[in-house]
């Protein structure tokens, strides 16, 4: 008896004692984190509407600060704020309207290039502009107001007929260039701070048949170089890669229109496609700086047979085909910056200077045409310019990303000073006073958000640095 007393004694002690030390599970941490995973952002939580009515209502009885995911590649916390709200929009995909006869197609925002591509390629249409890669959504193209290699149409805006767009208080609009016109310039463009971009309208061309030429130059040349081929109407897209590490020579990559018969029969690039022929070897010269004096070589193979695809061929990257793309210790990283067309032989020197000085790991160095934008209010080509693409591998550590962005402010300021700008979607390491001399016009943007926003429901790292 009193064994059994004083085991039940012992027992009750334990548990009062186990009571006392017991401590609850903390709630697991949410965190929205981009596909280079350069930056993370702790959030309340994700949520992902089935339909535009559960994202009305979710937009109206949130309390937390709103952001927008698409794919997630944006990668300075444009798609989160910390402690708010994120909204995926990647189930709101449906395409909902298709005037063949007009060229126009209608989609919501979370549909990805590569399904408008796929739903349009059986009436031989084609995209007007996107990015390089199909991986990413309408959407998130729109909100950053992207630009591509066709010469014939600059930022995306110049081919968007109209937008529905998700306000603050739940209700939507429809905008474009008459009806709500504030609304429409700020929100193509505008990192989803005035509003979520519902649905688009957009205008199509046609699926031609394109044949790849490629000619290799000294840098010194590019300027006359590329004024031949601007004067060619044959001409639809257009880059120049700059070869590393001296950057003093490169080759300018033209496909024109042509009625010679496909040499490629294939209506898109497929998963075999990225991994066999010269690509392969393009990627590995890429990632191995030894191996960078190869470049005109692997361009040359490239170009010994004819090559003759449809428009939605070339059209049809995806971001698999940046192949020994790595996270940690090192990741890979975009940056662009906008050269006036004038002032593109000082900006390759400019460039060459800072790479040398303080060993920027450059995989490539591409330059692509943009023409004036005179519509979106956060324009970055604000007049003619040469966009300058880099794609760069630095140390995915606090000590890596900070060095990164003190070179980078280094190279803003010296663009800054040939009257260019900077991209916005990438990591964001540009000063305050850096941002309102490359967008000055940002506080029209400001003005319609308090117009429409005045809570400042909608926000992200983009807003909480420079805002």
């Amino acid at each position: 008896m009193k064994k059994s007393v004083c085991f039940a004694a012992c027992l009750c002690v334990f548990g009062l004692q186990a009571s006392l030390l017991w401590v609850p599970k903390p709630q697991r941490a949410v965190v929205v984190v981009d596909k280079t995973r350069l930056t993370s952002v702790h959030v309340k939580k994700i949520m992902k509407p089935k339909t535009v009515a559960q994202l009305q209502q979710i937009v109206r009885d949130a309390q937390e600060p709103i952001s927008i995911i698409g794919a997630g590649y944006a990668q300075g916390g444009q798609i989160a704020y910390p402690g708010g709200l994120a909204i995926d929009m990647t189930l709101l995909n449906a395409i909902t309207k298709l005037d063949i006869p007009n060229k126009r197609i209608t989609v919501q925002a979370g549909a990805t290039w590569r399904t408008v591509q796929q739903y349009i390629d059986p009436h031989n249409l084609s995209v007007r502009v996107m990015q390089s890669y199909n991986d990413f959504t309408v959407g998130g193209a729109l909100s950053v107001n992207v630009h591509a290699r066709d010469l014939a149409y600059g930022p995306i805006i110049n081919t968007v007929e109209s937008i529905e767009l998700l306000l603050a208080d739940g209700s939507i609009v429809h905008a474009d260039r008459q009806q709500n016109a504030d609304l429409f310039r700020a929100a193509i463009g505008g990192y989803g701070l005035v509003g979520i971009i519902v649905q688009v309208t957009l205008e199509l061309t046609e699926n031609n048949a394109l044949e790849y030429h490629a000619h290799y130059m000294a840098m010194d040349d590019f300027d006359q170089q590329f004024q031949e081929i601007y004067a060619d109407d044959r001409t639809v897209f257009n880059n120049t890669e700059v070869y590393p590490s001296a950057f003093t020579n490169g080759a300018m990559i033209t496909w024109r229109k042509t009625k010679k018969a496909l040499t490629n029969p294939q209506r898109f690039q497929t998963s075999v496609t990225k991994y066999l022929g010269p690509r392969t070897l393009e990627l590995l010269v890429r990632h191995l700086p030894s191996l960078h004096h190869t470049r005109p070589w692997i361009h040359q193979m490239k170009g010994v047979a004819p090559q003759v695809v449809r428009r939605n061929y070339e059209m049809s990257y995806t971001i698999g085909q940046l192949a020994m793309h790595t996270q940690f210790p090192t990741t890979m990283t975009l940056q662009e910056y906008f050269v006036p067309i004038d002032k593109i032989q000082q900006a390759l020197v400019q460039f060459r200077i800072l790479f040398a000085q303080y060993g920027v790991n450059v995989l490539n160095f591409s330059i692509r045409h943009v023409p004036q934008d005179t519509t979106s209010i956060m324009a970055y080509a604000r007049q003619e310019s040469f966009a300058c693409v880099l794609y760069i591998s630095i140390l995915n550590t606090q000590h890596g990303r900070e060095y990164a962005c003190m070179w980078t402010q280094k190279l803003i300021d010296k663009i800054l000073e040939l009257g260019g700008s900077y991209y916005l979607p990438y990591l964001l390491c540009a000063t305050r006073e850096q941002f309102n001399a490359a967008y000055p016009d940002f506080k029209q943007l400001v003005a319609v958000k308090q117009n429409h926003d005045p809570t400042s429901k909608f926000r992200n790292m983009l807003w909480q640095q420079y805002a």
